[in-house]
């Protein structure tokens, strides 16, 4: 009985110690977590606190913020490497934010939706963006990455809709922004990663990332160059400006949703004989009035793929095989003639 005491009391200090080293404090009116054995401080947010009669408030953080190098709190020092997930997630008051070039991380989420931030400085000092972290601030116009940055998380400057420049630091070894194209593209593979409204897809880029433009509904069109192969999932996805596609024959797959919910979209032209389109890939897409294939064989789809079946335009010699192809037979189809080749 007494060992059984002693372990539990051993486990509960041990427990107590570690929780001691990441502590929620605010200093100076920001949010910070503490960790006392390596003296760093993390940017965060205060959780709910709830009320007597059972509702819950959130500190928010409005206007100009700037972020310390270093906090001191009882008597010791600690370097500020990092602004954690949603540490200033949805604060619609937040106009801008200095952060100190200790920092080399920002979290997921971790300035989304913060739709009054204006301008931003990432510090040559930041090695990874997290996914989604500047993810629906309608307010900023220019990104600038530095050279800095290794890793950028999926969407994380998705549905920025006045963003007009990005520019990537010519002395990255991993994104660019070759050409002035406005847009992060992942050098290794060719994939461009972010895009926005201004973005010309460059010719010498093979893929568009998921969800590189989702929730730009300020992108009134596009051009897809025939030197891409992929379409990711969600590329496009909330596009609503967008009123025409056509995908080149280089494009050999349309991901899910990637152009889930484009209710401006009317026209679709398909190019690819070998073209795979996935699940919800125009789902939710209630005014496409004309759909163009050029392939004689039906591709699969499911009955997510599309929301209305309108005019599907088709070679002639493959009517009979859109006829009873499954999904596709829904379509009233339009056979047309293709020109032979001289």
């Amino acid at each position: 009985m007494t060992k059984n005491y002693s372990k539990i009391m051993m486990l509960a200090v041990a427990l107590m110690a570690s929780l001691a080293s990441f502590a929620e404090t605010k200093i100076d009116g920001i949010f910070y977590n503490l960790d006392s054995e390596k003296l760093q401080a993390q940017v965060t947010f205060q959780q709910a606190q709830v009320t007597f009669d059972g509702s819950a408030t959130a500190f928010s953080y409005t206007g100009a913020v700037t972020i310390p190098q270093t906090v001191s709190f009882q008597g010791k020092d600690y370097t500020v490497t990092s602004i954690g997930e949603m540490a200033f997630f949805e604060n619609i008051g937040l106009t801008s934010v200095t952060i100190p070039n200790s920092v080399t991380a920002i979290g997921d989420k971790a300035f989304n939706s913060c739709r009054s931030l204006t301008s931003i400085e990432i510090p040559s000092t930041v090695v990874t963006i997290g996914e989604g972290a500047f993810s629906g601030c309608d307010g900023l116009t220019s990104i600038n990455i530095p050279g800095s940055v290794r890793e950028i998380g999926m969407g994380a400057f998705s549905a920025c809709n006045a963003l007009t420049s990005i520019v990537v630091a010519k002395d990255n070894e991993d994104y660019d922004s070759r050409g002035g194209c406005n847009a992060i593209i992942l050098s290794a593979n060719n994939m461009l990663v972010a895009g926005c409204k201004s973005t010309l897809i460059p010719n010498t880029v093979t893929g568009i990332g998921n969800c590189a433009f989702y929730g730009i509904q300020s992108l009134s069109a596009v051009t897809i160059p025939n030197s891409i192969k992929t379409i990711g999932d969600n590329a496009f996805a909330l596009c609503y400006g967008i009123s025409s596609i056509s995908i080149p024959s280089s494009v050999i797959s349309v991901g899910r949703g990637a152009f889930m919910l484009c209710n401006g979209l009317t026209s679709v032209e398909i190019n690819g004989r070998h073209t795979s389109i996935m699940s919800r890939a125009f789902a939710g897409c209630s005014n496409i009035a004309t759909v163009r294939l050029k392939t004689d064989t039906p591709p699969a789809i499911d009955n997510t793929t599309f929301s209305v079946y309108s005019e599907l335009h088709i070679p002639s010699v493959a009517l009979n095989e859109y006829k009873v192809a499954q999904y596709w037979k829904k379509f009233r189809i339009v056979p047309y003639n293709v020109k032979k080749k001289k």
